[in-house]
């Protein structure tokens, strides 16, 4: 389904199937502990422990090259299994290879994400394929001209598919949901020159 925006933005609700989306969500918490991977950056010659949870899947060569460093992106996983089916599909899905995937959990609804724009690494040809695992949430778009905001609501094995346009246009945000009690997962499709 096309959204109704000043850009291309895709959105897929049925990419993976319950038990698809469940199976990958039990992967990344029981044997990638993504719930207990909160980031810890250095600042100011100590280490600071963020709000947020969050581990990489890559290629060898580039976990071999520490292209992608933990303090800044937190531990980095080569692709198998349950992730290299997920990227092969989705690869095949965008006729598109992606090097990387950045896996961000929300522990609950207090945990959010403030308005911000994901880096162009393609420039306006970038194309980030965004999965939700677990609770629904809301997602809103806010266009940098008008400022006027779109929401959706992002099922669980569902895929956001954020095209031309759409980092330079507009802004995106998980807006905080107190009534939220349960965990989301984020993964998002990435080129190796994503820093």
């Amino acid at each position: 389904m096309k959204l109704p925006l000043n850009c291309s933005v895709d959105y897929i609700n049925d990419f993976l199937s319950e038990e698809e989306s469940q199976n990958l969500y039990q992967t990344l918490i029981d044997e990638y502990h993504l719930d207990q991977s909160r980031l810890v950056i250095e600042a100011g010659g100590r280490l600071i422990e963020t709000d947020s949870f969050k581990i990489l899947f890559t290629t060898e060569e580039l976990l071999k090259s520490n292209s992608h460093p933990e303090e800044v992106h937190g531990k980095s996983f080569a692709w198998k299994g349950a992730l290299l089916t997920l990227k092969e599909k989705v690869e095949q899905f965008t006729g598109r290879e992606y090097d990387l995937a950045m896996c961000l959990y929300y522990p609950n609804g207090g945990y959010y994400a403030v308005y911000h724009n994901d880096q162009e690494t393609s420039g306006d040809q970038t194309l980030l394929p965004s999965l939700s695992l677990g609770a629904v949430r809301e997602f809103c778009f806010k266009e940098n001209e008008t400022q006027q905001v779109y929401s959706l609501s992002l099922a669980s094995g569902s895929m956001l598919l954020m095209g031309e346009y759409c980092q330079s246009r507009y802004m995106h945000s998980l807006p905080k949901d107190e009534s939220c009690t349960t965990g989301r997962i984020n993964i998002t499709f990435r080129e190796a020159a994503f820093n």
